[in-house]
């Protein structure tokens, strides 16, 4: 089963963008995706955004919608596999094999304005930060990068000094491993109250990563 990418060719870098959320590959069945779109299989990226920022994103379903959120807050998307041969028809990072990495982001983020990139995935087989920061730069992962989830390029690399953070998942399978996340577990007096604490929780935390200023 080959995965080829459908959005990459069609959604390259906005030169005036100042946030990137990259990620590792649409699901192979992009046909039955809710909405067209990097994350539009379950859109589950887009209903946290717009839990975060109802007024700036009213229907998580609708594309519009998301690429008017995102062109207003200079935020682009991308993927760091154009194309993977996949073991099963499971949606997994650790389920695929990279064919053809999107090596050409380096060269987008260097004609761009961006100041910081988000990985939704971290250091699992696959994962969208592993397969840039190890197979796309040629560097290590140190044992500080795992424990901050962020290291900062220098500026000699892209032109200037870009921040490369790892954003707790924002799958819908990924919610019973953040109950256990100790900075979920410091504020849970905050959230137990609530019927869906810990997704609750993550929406504030991506109201907090992208609220702010890049």
């Amino acid at each position: 089963m080959i995965t080829s990418h459908q959005y990459l060719a069609d959604n390259p870098i906005d030169p005036k963008s100042e946030r990137l959320i990259v990620g590792t590959i649409h699901p192979h069945n992009h046909n039955e995706f809710q909405v067209p779109f990097f994350y539009g299989s379950e859109c589950s990226l887009w209903e946290i955004l717009h839990g975060a920022f109802p007024a700036e994103l009213p229907n998580p379903f609708h594309l519009d919608d998301i690429k008017t959120f995102l062109r207003r807050r200079k935020i682009a998307m991308s993927d760091m596999i154009w194309q993977c041969r996949r073991k099963n028809a499971s949606a997994l990072d650790k389920d695929l094999i990279p064919l053809r990495l999107n090596k050409e982001l380096l060269d987008q983020v260097r004609q761009s304005n961006i100041q910081e990139v988000f990985f939704t995935s971290g250091f699992d087989t696959n994962a969208a930060f592993k397969l840039f920061y190890r197979n796309v730069l040629g560097r290590p992962i140190t044992k500080k990068i795992r424990e901050d989830r962020e290291v900062t390029l220098e500026p000699a690399l892209l032109g200037r000094s870009v921040r490369l953070r790892i954003l707790y998942s924002p799958s819908r399978r990924a919610l019973s491993g953040l109950s256990g996340n100790k900075q979920y577990i410091a504020s849970m007096k905050n959230y137990r109250h609530l019927p869906t604490p810990v997704k609750a929780w993550r929406v504030d935390y991506y109201r907090q990563e992208f609220g702010k200023p890049a």
